[in-house]
């Protein structure tokens, strides 16, 4: 598999899991955090698989 095939993969799933955090009965600054969390895993895995990490 590519790696632009594995990151728009990795892009499409860390989406859906921000969607579900963002529809979470969290308070204000937790919701956000974990929205830039999953994104900053996302761009982790991404930067693993690229040999960057």
């Amino acid at each position: 598999m590519s790696i632009l095939v594995f990151a728009l993969l990795v892009l499409i799933v860390a989406a859906l899991f921000t969607w579900a955090a963002q529809k979470l009965p969290l308070p204000s600054p937790f919701g956000m955090i974990i929205q830039a969390l999953i994104l900053i895993i996302a761009a982790v895995v991404i930067a693993q698989r690229a040999g960057l990490v």
